[in-house]
């Protein structure tokens, strides 16, 4: 029978002071990765705003570029937009500008079509998202 040395005989094992300090090792990385995981998370959320900013100047581009004649096009302003493009109670602010290219030879039947998204992030600036895009006129068959 094997027998325990009692106390003060050598006995083995972890004193408070090993606990005391392994538990402070051990919560000093818990709370880096915490941390970490909340940084994750605000980062996600960013380019998940920013990801449906570029598709709504997208949306509008492509909406504005399949018009047949684009010499009728005019500069508009939409505001409190959702993500899906609807009006409502949204974050976003898409201002559409047309304009006349400067080369004299593209003016006659083409514009300078730019798509700006804005929104205000939560911690109070401003973000945008700006597309330009050079519009034809076309014919149709």
């Amino acid at each position: 029978m094997k027998r325990f040395p009692g106390p003060g005989k050598n006995a083995q094992g972890f004193s408070l002071i090993d606990v005391l300090i392994g538990m402070s090792i051990l919560s000093i990385g818990i709370l880096a990765v915490a941390r970490m995981q909340i940084s994750t998370v605000r980062n996600t959320t960013n380019g998940n705003t920013i990801t449906e900013a570029v598709m709504l100047a997208q949306q509008k581009m492509e909406e504005l570029k399949s018009v047949q004649d684009v010499t009728t096009l005019a500069d508009e302003m939409e505001n409190n937009l959702e993500a899906d493009g609807t009006p409502g109670a949204g974050i976003y602010n898409r201002t559409t500008t047309i304009a006349v290219p400067a080369n004299a030879s593209l003016a006659a039947n083409s514009r300078q079509v730019t798509v700006q998204v804005q929104w205000s992030t939560v911690h109070g600036g401003n973000r945008t998202v700006v597309l330009e895009s050079l519009a034809r006129s076309f014919r149709r068959n």
